[in-house]
């Protein structure tokens, strides 16, 4: 009965140490390709040509001719 019993035991150990060393994880679906970058541009609106930007908020006029320079 010890002979049986040691047997059991010896194969209950390598059944499970190779079900531990085959357990990977559960299989991974592959990874869709990356979509390839767009060949061709992309025009840019057309807008209207501006005109002169005009100041929005308070201007200070020059204190003197030279500006602030040192002489």
């Amino acid at each position: 009965m010890r002979s049986s019993f040691l047997r059991l035991c010896a194969a209950t150990s390598l059944t499970l140490a190779l079900v531990a060393c085959g357990i990977k994880g559960s299989p991974r679906a592959p990874r869709p390709a990356p979509l390839p970058a767009p060949t061709a541009e992309t025009v840019p609106a057309q807008q209207p040509p501006r005109g002169p930007v005009e100041p929005s908020g308070p201007t200070v006029p020059p204190s003197s001719t030279d500006a602030g320079l040192p002489e």
